[in-house]
């Protein structure tokens, strides 16, 4: 499975569970080609994750990870209007882009197991440990959009915080070689709309559970 299923394939995998850039262009020899961001032998770390919630490091409040140049997000400066959801989405803003790092670094960061709570992340710890992830990185431009918030169904004070995503002009690379890998999945399955589900946990928001992603053209507003 290639990273344009992949952050899917994780949401998926803990919606089951819970019913719920690129760096150098290539290396020489047989030396490993490394993402941007990624220093030899290291990872980042829950506990680095932790004190970074609530605590953005960039002009729009978020915990921004050091993506390299050939990578750009895209997230949405929208923050909701009900004071209380604010540090919700803020949080799952966080979230989103810290899980994509962890992809990006072939899963060598665990700075995104600082905003999850629960058995969520026993679900996207394990899709992240397989093979096509640990072996591969990404290139081009991820997109969020039409961000909304509004209060859970189901669990009582929790705040759902959905997205669109879209990443049509993002393409694997391999690890190894820095080389692009050919993208062979159908063209809708680039857009979706995904929802995390967040509560506060020890004073902080954590996403505790995820539902089934809507593709397009479900999810019409998610393509441009």
């Amino acid at each position: 499975m290639r990273r344009e299923r992949r952050l899917r394939a994780a949401l998926l995998a803990a919606a089951g569970l819970l019913a719920t850039a690129c760096g150098p262009a290539g290396t020489a020899g047989t030396a490993a080609f490394r993402p941007a961001g990624a220093a030899p032998g290291t990872a980042g770390t829950a506990s680095a994750a932790v004190g970074a919630v609530g605590r953005g490091t960039g002009p729009d409040r978020l915990a921004w990870p050091p993506f390299g140049p050939d990578v750009r997000i895209v997230m949405p400066g929208w923050l909701p209007a009900a004071r209380r959801e604010v540090p919700a989405v803020i949080a799952a803003k966080d979230f989103l882009l810290a899980y994509l790092y962890a992809e990006y670094r072939g899963n060598q960061d665990d700075r995104w197991t600082g905003y999850v709570s629960g058995a969520v992340r026993g679900a996207l710890s394990s899709d992240l440990a397989q093979p096509s992830v640990t072996t591969e990185s990404f290139t081009g431009t991820i997109i969020f959009s039409h961000l909304a918030a509004f209060p859970d169904p189901t669990v009582p004070g929790a705040v759902d915080v959905s997205e669109c995503f879209d990443n049509a002009r993002s393409a694997n690379t391999s690890l190894a070689t820095g080389k692009a890998i050919a993208d062979r999945i159908p063209a809708d399955q680039h857009y979706y709309l995904n929802t995390d589900v967040l509560a506060a946990r020890n004073g902080h928001w954590r996403v505790i559970s995820v539902d089934p992603v809507i593709y397009y053209p479900q999810a019409r507003a998610c393509r441009p």
